[in-house]
């Protein structure tokens, strides 16, 4: 019985050990490398459906005041966006638009380049969004294919019109 005992104790003690030392599911490898920070909110949103039956990860950047604005922006390089436009926009009822492209799925702050193999080029990249009204930072993960990119880029056309459709951050708290 003591035997039985001690075996029992190491198998939890081990299946603990083990469980520990995994990373967490359920988070983008992106999200952990920013968790930490102070000066903005960093969530991440698990199978968010852009349609009835697709669904994409997102991890979500967004300031905790207007003074950590631009910083964010200029820090994840969001490409071809103004200091007084994002300034005017943010925070504003007046209708903005969403400035996206696609960038490299394991460096963010890289532009991914035209499409030239359908196959791998889906794959290893993601679609970075930046929403003026709000100043969130969006990066859509898992694209994986041109028909979910296609299906991901009318999802974001259509959230200009309606933007309860995209996440918010303070919707996951």
């Amino acid at each position: 019985m003591m035997k039985q005992n001690k075996l029992i104790t190491l198998i939890v003690l081990t299946i603990t050990v083990i469980c520990s030392s995994l990373p967490l599911q359920g988070q983008t490898k992106l999200y952990n490398q920013y968790k930490h920070r102070t000066d903005m909110v960093v969530m991440c949103v698990m199978d968010f459906p852009i349609t009835d039956s697709i669904t994409v990860d997102i991890t979500l950047f967004q300031p905790l005041t207007p003074d950590h604005l631009w910083p964010m922006v200029q820090e994840f390089n969001v490409i071809n966006l103004e200091k007084d436009t994002v300034n005017y926009y943010y925070s504003n009822d007046k209708y903005a638009p969403l400035h996206f492209y696609n960038v490299e799925k394991d460096n963010i702050k890289r532009f991914y380049g035209p499409i030239r193999n359908p196959d791998n080029d889906y794959v290893n990249m993601s679609k970075l969004v930046y929403n003026y009204n709000t100043g969130t930072i969006m990066v859509f993960h898992n694209i994986e294919t041109e028909e979910r990119c296609d299906i991901l880029d009318r999802f974001l056309i259509k959230a200009l019109k309606q933007p309860e459709l995209l996440p918010k951050t303070n919707e996951y708290k």
